[in-house]
């Protein structure tokens, strides 16, 4: 029985809402890629390997938001074939105890069970000022 990519995508966002690292490694493929998609942020636009999601990634949440990081609630998922596009809400807290809301269109690729590539779509002026601030008020 073929694995339903919407439930794959689910489990990955799951996984990475409770920050287990394990779970997610489990759920990407090895040629696993992703991409930031915004011209204007540090970085983005760089698609990034499996192994260095899972470097960056924990450190700059660590950095940046409080210990139960950003949350992210899926509102809509839709398919074609291996690609999921997902809708969805960011909310959380940051360090010094701001909220932090963002919303994101998200592309998947999921290759069985497991996610090939994540390209996030994001307010990434919103993002840029939001992380900005944070971090200059460390």
């Amino acid at each position: 029985m073929a694995t339903d990519p919407k439930d794959v995508v689910r489990a990955f966002v799951d996984a990475l809402n409770r920050q287990d690292w394990d779970r997610v490694r489990v759920l990407i493929t090895p040629d696993f890629s992703y991409t930031i998609m915004s011209y204007h942020l540090p970085g983005a636009q760089t698609p990034m390997d499996g192994e260095t999601m899972l470097k960056v990634l924990p450190e700059m949440l660590a950095a940046l938001f409080d210990e139960t990081g950003p949350q992210v609630e899926l509102t809509r998922l839709v398919a074609e074939g291996t690609c999921v596009v997902a809708e969805a809400q960011g909310s959380g807290f940051f360090r010094d105890k701001s909220p932090y809301a963002n919303r994101y269109a998200n592309v998947y690729e999921v290759a069985g069970d497991r996610v090939r590539t994540l390209r996030e779509y994001m307010d990434t002026q919103h993002t840029q000022q939001s992380f900005a601030a944070v971090m200059s008020a460390s």
